[in-house]
């Protein structure tokens, strides 16, 4: 579940044009490990009062997974900074029968900072405008491809034990067939300088203000793990 976690990991969620304009809702997701069925997720969008949140669950429901009791949630606070968004924490738990884990990401304004932590530590970076987590990297992609944007996309996003600017290149458009039906999408993929033979290609969809229809990544030892939308309730 660990693999299917990544995937989960800020690539499903997206938004509209403007952080001001978004909807709240849920969207349920088919989690597949080599094309069988490993478990579902979840993803909420809500407001929070002057910000956003977003809430992510994956539970394993299907082989190992199921039998691991896998439970991933995630929890990412985002905001609106004069047309920019940035992050304002996020939070991840991962728990099954045999182990535990979990991190986080907090903003310290006051001191200029944003902080990483989990168990083996934290990693303190300085604070940039428009900092992103996973999460609410997909609600910036979502409004730069409602502007028209096109080619390769670059945002600033925190990890565990880094800060760095992720690149996005935009594709074709085309119909993608999943649980909740044949929707027009375009497809992402995501630059990486050295991923090993890692992978992560996304579908957006293009009637749905660029929800993830479908999400599929392949890692270097061959395993793919795929997400599919089954439904979208706002």
């Amino acid at each position: 579940m660990k693999s299917i976690a990544t995937i989960a990991l800020g690539l499903v969620l997206a938004g509209s044009a403007s952080a001001t304009s978004l909807q709240p809702y849920t969207a349920t997701y088919q989690v597949s490990r080599n094309g069988a069925v490993a478990g579902r997720a979840t993803v909420t969008l809500q407001q929070s009062g002057d910000h956003w949140s977003i809430d992510s669950i994956t539970i394993g429901t299907n082989g190992l997974a199921a039998l691991a009791a896998a439970d991933i949630r995630e929890h990412s606070d985002f905001r609106d900074d004069g047309g920019q968004l940035e992050t304002m924490g996020y939070r991840y738990t991962q728990k099954t029968i045999l182990k535990s884990s979990e991190r986080s990401i907090s903003v310290d304004s006051a001191a200029g900072r944003i902080v990483s932590r989990d168990k083996h530590g934290e990693h303190a970076f300085a604070l940039q405008p428009g900092v992103l987590d996973h999460q609410s990297l997909t609600i910036a992609m979502a409004e730069d491809l409602a502007a028209g944007k096109s080619g390769t996309l670059s945002y600033s996003v925190v990890d565990k034990d880094q800060l760095s600017t992720q690149r996005y290149r935009i594709g074709k458009q085309e119909t993608t067939r999943v649980p909740a039906g044949a929707l027009r999408t375009i497809n992402v993929v995501r630059m990486r300088d050295s991923a090993n033979g890692r992978v992560t290609a996304s579908w957006l969809g293009m009637d749905n203000g660029f929800v993830p229809v479908r999400v599929v990544q392949t890692e270097p030892n061959g395993e793919v793990y795929e997400m599919q939308l089954v439904s979208l309730k706002r």
